[in-house]
């Protein structure tokens, strides 16, 4: 305590708070995400920089912790000096983001590569890598733009193929046939064969992760295909590959209004002027023309209007 001259007590005079060091204390060194590359048989620390060109690769993080890395396949690392994007007037960051001051020593630049550019954003250890020491960063471009023109990813069909042989999902597989089968997306084949897949959980059985709900088809396989060929009979190939008149079909179905054979009898006794006016009515959403098309021929079917003949 401390006491005035009037014998008050006072309390001592705060600190005052500050947003910035006084000046006579060290800057504060940037700490940069550094890796560990094996560099011509030896492991040594280095930064490793990105440009702001570099490939976004972003995934899940709950996908990220499923990965097996012991069943990854060795991939090479390729690594570029700096000093040509430095002179460039390019910006360097490390993998958090922090911008990496010109002239740092230890920094190597990454080198996009469709096998590494998510790897990397993974890894803490880099133990194939190939270093290059570009002319200029018109060079370093040509070299990755050169390098990426015949590569690329999985695409989703594909992705959904390696998902059912890795996981021996039956399910996934019959999605993966059909859609190979008839040329169409997955996401179609889930319509005919009347369910749906999460991406995430592709993402996982790819992986080889079985999912604690397993995937059920509301259609058999059989009976998909039936439904697809009729659906190109009834309209046209490039109608029935698309979403609009297998959803609309779907929808009568679980309304239970009508079975599925007063269905099927539906997609094929009517006449081909009204399939034509249910896809050039415009009534505002194609699904609903061609819901009411079709739910006008099933009453004319459920009147006895009909022949239950085929």
């Amino acid at each position: 305590m401390l006491k005035n001259s009037n014998g008050e007590v006072t309390s001592p005079p705060a600190e005052e708070l500050t947003c910035c060091p006084p000046q006579d204390a060290p800057a504060t060194e940037p700490q940069y995400v550094t890796y560990k590359v094996n560099v011509d048989g030896k492991i040594e620390d280095f930064i490793i920089g990105f440009t702001r060109y570099s490939m976004q690769v972003k995934a899940p993080e709950n996908i990220v912790k499923l990965a097996d890395k012991g069943k990854m396949l060795r991939v090479i690392y390729h690594l570029a000096e700096p000093e040509i994007f430095w002179q460039a007037g390019e910006e360097l960051h490390d993998r958090d983001g922090h911008i990496i001051a010109p002239g740092t020593e230890n920094v190597l630049v990454h080198v996009d590569t469709a096998s590494t550019s998510g790897r990397i954003l993974i890894e803490d250890v880099l133990e194939d890598v190939e270093l290059h020491n570009f002319s200029s960063v018109e060079d370093y471009a040509q070299a990755v733009g050169n390098t990426m023109l015949l590569e690329r990813g999985l695409n989703t069909k594909e992705k959904l193929g390696y998902a059912a042989l890795a996981s021996g999902d039956k399910a996934t597989m019959a999605i993966y046939n059909f859609a190979r089968k008839n040329g169409v997306p997955t996401s179609i084949a889930e319509y005919y064969l009347d369910t749906r897949l999460k991406p995430t959980s592709v993402c996982a059985m790819t992986l080889g992760h079985k999912q604690d709900v397993t995937p059920v088809l509301g259609r058999e396989p059989e009976e998909a295909q039936e439904l697809y060929d009729q659906m190109v009979r009834t309209f046209t190939k490039g109608s029935a590959q698309k979403r609009y008149a297998i959803r609309v079909v779907n929808s009568l179905l679980k309304d239970n209004k009508f079975s599925k054979e007063e269905i099927m009898l539906c997609l094929k006794t009517i006449p081909a002027n009204e399939v034509s006016a249910a896809e050039l009515m415009e009534c505002g959403i194609k699904e609903a023309c061609i819901s009411s098309v079709l739910t006008t021929w099933l009453i004319k079917i459920k009147r006895g209007e009909v022949a239950l003949a085929a």
